[in-house]
């Protein structure tokens, strides 16, 4: 089955898109077929990719509030060639209380990707919402692995309990569910909060790898700007390595994981 991998978080600011987008792209670089998915009401990764989002026939807000809607009808191409995306809308917002009443709720997105196996993608890759709601329920339980991406800041630190004890408690729907590791993002190498963070992250969580750390950086927010990704807008830079990087540990891990 096609990996399902999701970048989750339910604190903001944690370039969760950021992260998507770019280690998305390098799975392209690297020969791959990837299908990203925008779970988030904001619909940024959607809007990153240059897409108008009041233009759309379809949305995942479609895909999960439409039984009968196949997921291929949601499924558009991007401006980055080898990655399609199933795009968000601001409606999504109301999604959690639309599916309030409908029996097995949670599965709805697992129940829409299981339909359409074998996916013809080697990678599925989910931008989450800063919460936990139905929409992330319904993340975990479809998902085969996550990525935590996490800022060195002790607020990150803080909301992991919550984070972690959802998940224990959603491996009792999808078992398959593997926490691969932590994806530092805005550090700033130079500084002793980050390096004392990443340290005492390493200490709490001994059994989760550190994956490459992506260095804080304006030129994400500018390749975001023009639609397009960091390693496409500025392909020898610092940041651009840091993304391969953390895509060449993603498919090492899920590999190692999937021969347990």
């Amino acid at each position: 089955m096609t990996p399902i991998v999701a970048f989750f978080n339910q604190k903001g600011g944690t370039a969760k898109t950021t992260s998507t987008l770019n280690v998305g792209a390098a799975l392209v670089e690297r020969g791959r077929r990837v299908l990203a998915i925008d779970l988030d009401p904001q619909a940024s990764l959607t809007m990153a990719l240059g897409i108008d989002v009041s233009r759309l026939d379809f949305s995942v807000y479609d895909l999960l509030a439409d039984e009968r809607l196949p997921l291929s009808s949601t499924v558009m191409p991007t401006n980055i060639t080898g990655m399609n995306l199933i795009p968000s809308h601001p409606d999504l917002a109301a999604a959690e209380l639309e599916l309030l009443n409908v029996i097995e709720r949670e599965r709805r997105l697992d129940d829409k990707l299981s339909r359409s196996q074998p996916l013809p993608y080697d990678y599925v890759i989910i931008d989450c919402p800063p919460a936990l709601n139905i929409l992330s329920i319904n993340i975990l339980v479809a998902s085969s692995a996550l990525v935590i991406p996490i800022e060195p800041h002790p607020l990150s630190l803080m909301v992991l309990k919550r984070l972690f004890e959802t998940v224990e408690r959603v491996k009792r729907l999808n078992p398959r569910l593997e926490v691969i590791g932590f994806l530092p993002t805005k550090v700033h190498h130079s500084s002793r909060l980050a390096v004392d963070m990443l340290e005492t992250l390493t200490e709490r969580f001994p059994n989760l790898p550190l994956l490459p750390s992506i260095p804080l950086s304006v030129k994400s927010a500018e390749s975001i700007a023009e639609s397009t990704s960091i390693l496409q807008y500025m392909p020898h830079s610092s940041i651009s390595a840091a993304y391969r990087e953390a895509a060449a540990f993603i498919e090492q891990r899920i590999g190692s994981v999937a021969h347990v």
